[in-house]
């Protein structure tokens, strides 16, 4: 990660990963995937759906859409976004991955993510409540 400007943060993101959580933020991000495939989920009027992006493509990914890179081993993304202004949040939202139905979804200044994000995902994780959809029954697993 790189954050010696002003204006943006740029990382550098390898696969795999196996996060399942959509991520919120007020501002746009630029995605180019340097090596091998992967598919941005994105959601768009309550809807999930897919967004590919081969080696070599960009994708600049709209202010405020919640998203989530599933990113198999061997592959390789440029991520560039910019640092939040005072008092913005991000937001970790998790949707049924059997019928899309939100799970559930927490709003934070992050300001250390490192520290930050262990323990919304323990709260997520460690709840069966939030992790057992109200609409169709599916639980997420981890």
């Amino acid at each position: 990660m790189y954050k010696g400007n002003d204006d943006f943060i740029v990382m550098v993101v390898g696969g795999p990963n196996s996060r399942k959580d959509f991520h919120y933020n007020e501002g746009e991000e630029f995605f180019y995937q340097v090596e091998g495939d992967i598919i941005l989920k994105i959601v768009e009027e309550g809807q999930v759906r897919d967004v590919e992006i081969k080696a070599g493509e960009m994708f600049l990914l709209p202010a405020k859409t919640p998203h989530s890179p599933r990113r198999p081993a061997n592959t390789i993304g440029l991520v560039i976004e910019r640092y939040r202004k005072p008092g913005e949040k991000d937001g970790f939202i998790w949707h049924c991955e059997n019928c899309g139905n939100k799970l559930y979804e927490e709003y934070q200044e992050i300001t250390d993510i490192v520290s930050q994000l262990p323990p919304i995902m323990e709260r997520f994780w460690s709840n069966p409540k939030h992790t057992t959809c109200g609409k169709c029954g599916t639980v997420m697993e981890k």
